[in-house]
């Protein structure tokens, strides 16, 4: 029953959170904050409960805009409550200590004292969501905060999250290139990396593991680079005939499954292929990376028969296969999304699909997960910008749209995108100069991006009337 009750809580929990965006995005930030307030009582250890929580109060921090001795004197007066929290940890009241720290927090969400204190409190009272929810979001409010960079990295350290620890010591590194402490934290967050992504970690203890592995791993590289290698003609036949015996021989390794795909791709022989990675899919059903390979198989094999119909001339045949594999490529993804929920690059391809359709509530969905992919964080935001742009919401958008420069140091394609949608979000706020100076930082980078130039002169020459 219990375990019932507890469900029935976070769905209502939920619930409260869905609101609390549709509230946000209205800009009715006080009445989102009631309102996650209202699902963390229900669901206090529901990390997404968290995050929301601490984003929206953060929010509207900013948005009051408090500062100078009143701020100063709230603050005092909220670390005087300190020593109540740590009287409820005594007496064992965890939960009502962790309330009461919340409260605290509500006084200066971005305090570096206040955080501090709220971080240990979190640990000590076992609320370790609280505790990665409020680095997170603390981090990402204030990206120049070094000390508390280094903090949460070595906090994904603890937990396993190399791939998180790996993005905090870069971002620290960026900005303390010759700090010797930083690079080392680094090089051990790569490597811890490196092996968990390896499976070095899973063989540790077992006879021969770690040498099974690099045989293993050694066996994948030469294969592939046999497979890389174009092999047509009756060299393609051999091959072919000889990796089928291996994988006779052995019909559990499958890397030599992989090896035998790539051949028939290259002589495009792509029912083969397919057949091939669906013979591989039974001996390992949860391999995401054979799922991917059939997708990406599949979608040539679409390829190459659009093109020989537009070859043929049958325009109206090669539209129509178009339409099939547009429709086959979204509900295949769709698939792997519900296959490997976890797997947040196939949760920004999905974003992307749904963006590029026009679907944009969908979209954002699927961005506000991809963000905790240290790969796809910043591509998220600034997708989730233009549907907030999309939808009207142009203040939404341009908070992403912030987040996301603040984090990009050089003037690659990504920033350049960012800079762009600044200058045409404030452009159609009637922001003349505010655009321009957007636009000049594009155009300095790159003469031919997209319309610059013209958008250019036209605001020049709107100006000058």
């Amino acid at each position: 029953m219990s375990s019932m009750a507890d469900l029935q809580r976070k769905l209502k929990a939920q619930q409260f959170l869905d609101k609390a965006t549709k509230a946000a995005e209205r800009g009715s930030l006080d009445i989102a904050l009631q309102l996650c307030r209202q699902a963390l009582s229900l669901a206090p250890h529901e990390e997404n409960a968290r995050r929301q929580f601490h984003e929206t109060r953060i929010r509207v921090f900013r948005n009051e805009k408090k500062g100078g001795l009143g701020l100063k004197m709230a603050e005092l007066s909220a670390q005087m409550k300190m020593g109540n929290v740590q009287k409820l940890i005594k007496q064992n009241k965890l939960d009502e200590a962790m309330e009461m720290a919340e409260e605290i927090m509500d006084v200066n969400p971005i305090s570096p004292k206040l955080n501090e204190f709220y971080f240990d409190i979190a640990q000590r009272t076992n609320y370790p969501e609280a505790l990665l929810s409020a680095m997170e979001t603390l981090a990402a409010a204030c990206p120049d905060d070094m000390t508390l960079m280094l903090r949460l990295g070595d906090t994904y350290m603890q937990t396993g999250v190399y791939d998180r620890a790996c993005e905090c010591y870069r971002n620290a590194s960026a900005k303390a290139p010759s700090d010797l402490n930083i690079q080392r934290k680094l090089k051990d967050a790569m490597a811890k990396n490196t092996m968990a992504a390896g499976g070095w970690e899973e063989n540790a203890g077992k006879k021969g593991g770690f040498q099974n592995l690099i045989r293993d791993k050694e066996l994948a590289a030469k294969l592939d680079r046999d497979a890389k290698a174009q092999v047509t003609g009756d060299d393609a036949e051999s091959a072919i005939r000889d990796t089928k015996e291996k994988i006779a021989k052995e019909p559990k390794n499958i890397n030599y499954y992989r090896a035998l795909a790539r051949i028939y791709l290259q002589n495009k022989r792509f029912d083969e292929a397919l057949e091939t990675l669906d013979a591989a899919r039974k001996v390992n059903p949860s391999d995401p990376e054979l799922d991917r390979n059939w997708s990406d198989t599949k979608i040539k094999s679409y390829d190459a028969r659009i093109e020989a119909l537009r070859a043929e001339g049958k325009e109206d045949e090669a539209y129509n296969l178009e339409v099939e594999k547009a429709q086959f490529a979204f509900d295949d993804l769709c698939r792997r999304v519900e296959s490997y929920p976890n797997d947040l690059g196939l949760r920004y391809d999905l974003g992307v699909m749904y963006y590029e359709n026009e679907y944009y509530d969908e979209a954002m969905q699927q961005f506000q997960l991809a963000q905790k992919s240290p790969k796809h964080r910043l591509e998220a935001l600034y997708y989730l910008a233009c549907c907030f742009k999309e939808k009207g919401q142009g203040d939404l958008a341009v908070m992403q749209l912030d987040a996301a420069k603040s984090q990009l140091n050089v003037m690659d394609d990504l920033k350049k995108r960012v800079v762009y949608t600044l200058g045409v979000i404030a452009e159609e706020a009637g922001e003349v100069d505010k655009a321009l100076g957007f636009y000049k930082d594009v155009y300095a980078a790159d003469i031919g991006f997209k319309d610059i130039g013209e958008r250019m002169q036209r605001l020049h020459t709107a100006r000058q009337k």
